[in-house]
């Protein structure tokens, strides 16, 4: 059993050869050797300048672009304020909620609020914009309000209610005026709020206690006018008919005891009643007097209260302070925040290890490929042919042809890759009647499935008996795609009897002399052990087949193409441009030539 490396497949050759040439694999591993450190030297080369390009541009950079300096203040706002009520006067606890310091925060992003830092941070700017009259004295003042309004930024921290001012400028000075001017400026703002709304309830209070000092007024005057017509201010008055009506009473009962009934007594009776009405009428205007005197009193008072409200709002404005409070004070700052020198650098650094690796895998990626076919002419295989450049389209429209005419026409391309290799192999002299055709190529995708199938199908059309067997592994190449018929065990368990390839064989439709032999799925690698009984196989399938063609699986992964080729007639080595590398090109030229492979010859792919 043989392995799959290229070690592998080179171990196939005779051993008397290989001890020939141990000088020839020394010197050859020497070279190697030399061309591997000549390549890791000049991929370094490559870095080194690419690293040395990003750093010119990143000192260009810092050359010329200006560099712009940060500063920050950091405000902190209590999360509970006094305020007062504006219908009450009292003054209370009101929790600062997220969406009224949301509310502040969009102030302070206002151009209102940038006015006002430009005015404190560029008063020049300022007034030389107002005092100008024309439109460039506005457009001025306009230019200065978005310099401050882009110079800073505004960062909230809702879970500790902080405030974090970043000023940015080319002058250090300027970025901490700035960012001080806001802090400043959002500190007044907040007191002008506090001081607008004690004022405003002042006010409020002050009209309230006009109006009632007014009510009062005219409430004393209805009193007094009250007293006087009742002539409730003299005393003696109400004694005086208290002590008429006890005497009336005294008369009345002493002339009821005589049983008189006489016009005295009727008189004492009416006198009473009147001087009784007397006093009850004085007795109902004292109670009313009263009530007058209790509401002009609870006047009194509530006009105390609201002198008393305002002398705690004067209290209060004296012992004002602002709701937020700025713990750190913004300072100039040496070092530049953009461009920075240390983020440049590594910047540089990390751009041209980048570009660098990049330039480098792109180099020995496309480095010693195929690009034209006049290159492949320092092999010692000789180039047979070339296959076109066909599209996917056009491969599956091929495959799948019914008809004998249209296949010919298809496959027209081919026609001279085909005639060399039968004038190659000899069998078109009529000296060997048939040929067994391997075709492998250095690596994957370049196009050996879709040689072997235009091959075999060339071959069909003209009118030969041609077995197709694909060896190759892999599920996703054309002849395993397009199979309908897989066969139950692999190609080397029916060479132990080549009668059954007819039944496990597929033919092509309207084309019943290709019979095709598609691995089964997921076959194994084929490993081949006893080579005379492969060779017995072989010779009774060339009786029965004009041509066999085998697509064999790359040279440097399988040791399959290598194992048949000195059985085969000829071994095509599929090349792609652009795709196939020199080394990779060379290697498997040499192992095929040293397992003694028949008729080597290098078939170019331009698709």
């Amino acid at each position: 059993m043989f392995s799959t490396s290229s070690q592998s497949a080179g171990k196939v050759a005779d051993p008397v050869s290989k001890r020939g040439r141990q000088t020839e694999t020394a010197a050859e591993t020497g070279l190697e050797n030399i061309q591997i450190h000549t390549l890791i030297l000049r991929n370094a080369l490559l870095i080194a300048l690419c690293m040395l390009a990003c750093g010119a541009l990143m000192w260009l950079r810092l050359a010329t672009v200006v560099p712009t300096y940060s500063s920050q203040a950091t405000l902190v706002v209590d999360d509970a304020i006094l305020r007062l009520d504006p219908f009450g006067a009292r003054l209370r606890a009101r929790t600062l909620s997220m969406t009224q310091l949301a509310t502040e925060i969009e102030v302070m992003n206002s151009r209102e609020f940038a006015a006002r830092v430009a005015e404190q941070v560029l008063p020049e700017d300022v007034s030389a914009s107002t005092s100008g009259e024309d439109q460039g004295g506005a457009s001025g003042k306009a230019s200065a309000i978005d310099r401050i309004l882009e110079s800073y930024q505004i960062i909230w921290h809702p879970t500790t209610f902080a405030i974090d001012i970043l000023a940015t400028d080319a002058s250090p000075q300027t970025a901490a005026e700035i960012a001080n001017g806001v802090a400043r400026s959002y500190v007044d703002y907040t007191l002008e709020i506090q001081r607008a709304d004690i004022e405003r309830t002042r006010m409020s209070i002050l009209s309230r206690q006009s109006a009632l000092q007014k009510t009062m007024e005219v409430a004393e005057a209805d009193l007094l006018a009250f007293t006087k017509a009742h002539n409730l201010d003299d005393v003696t008055v109400t004694q005086t008919l208290t002590d008429t009506l006890r005497r009336l009473e005294a008369q009345l009962a002493l002339a009821e005891e005589q049983a008189e009934h006489s016009a005295d007594a009727t008189e004492l009776k009416a006198e009473r009643d009147a001087t009784l009405a007397k006093l009850e009428a004085r007795a109902a205007a004292e109670v009313e007097k009263n009530g007058l005197e209790r509401k002009l009193e609870s006047m009194r008072r509530q006009d105390d209260l609201l002198f008393d409200k305002v002398e705690a709002l004067t209290m209060q404005e004296a012992l004002l302070a602002p709701v937020a409070r700025q713990v750190t004070v913004a300072s100039p700052s040496a070092r530049p925040v953009s461009p920075s020198p240390k983020t440049e650098t590594v910047g540089a650094l990390i751009c041209g290890l980048t570009f660098g690796f990049i330039l480098a895998l792109l180099r020995e990626n496309l480095r010693g490929r195929l690009r034209w076919p006049q290159q492949i002419t320092t092999f010692r295989a000789p180039v047979l042919g070339h296959l076109p450049r066909l599209s996917r389209k056009f491969i599956t429209r091929m495959a799948w042809a019914t008809r004998r005419g249209s296949l010919v026409r298809a496959l027209h391309k081919i026609s001279p890759l085909y005639t060399t290799l039968r004038t190659k192999t000899g069998t078109g002299s009529g000296k060997e009647t048939s040929a067994m055709v391997l075709v492998t190529s250095p690596g994957n995708q370049e196009g050996r499935s879709t040689l072997s199938f235009a091959l075999a199908a060339h071959a069909a059309a003209g009118g030969e008996k041609v077995l197709l067997v694909d060896l190759d592994p892999s599920q996703k190449d054309l002849i395993t795609t397009l199979s309908r018929k897989r066969s139950a065990s692999g190609f080397l368990d029916l060479l132990t009897n080549p009668l059954q390839i007819d039944a496990a064989a597929w033919h092509l439709p309207g084309h019943p002399s290709l019979s095709i032999i598609a691995p089964a799925p997921g076959a194994v690698p084929i490993r081949f052990g006893n080579m005379s009984s492969v060779t017995t196989s072989l010779s009774i399938l060339r009786r029965k087949y004009s041509l066999i063609v085998i697509d064999c699986p790359p040279v440097l992964s399988d040791d399959v193409a290598c194992r048949l080729g000195s059985l085969a007639q000829s071994v095509l080595l599929v090349a792609r441009m652009k795709k196939t590398r020199f080394e990779d090109l060379s290697k498997a030229a040499q192992q095929l030539e040293l397992n003694n492979a028949s008729n080597v010859g290098i078939v170019v792919n331009d698709g």
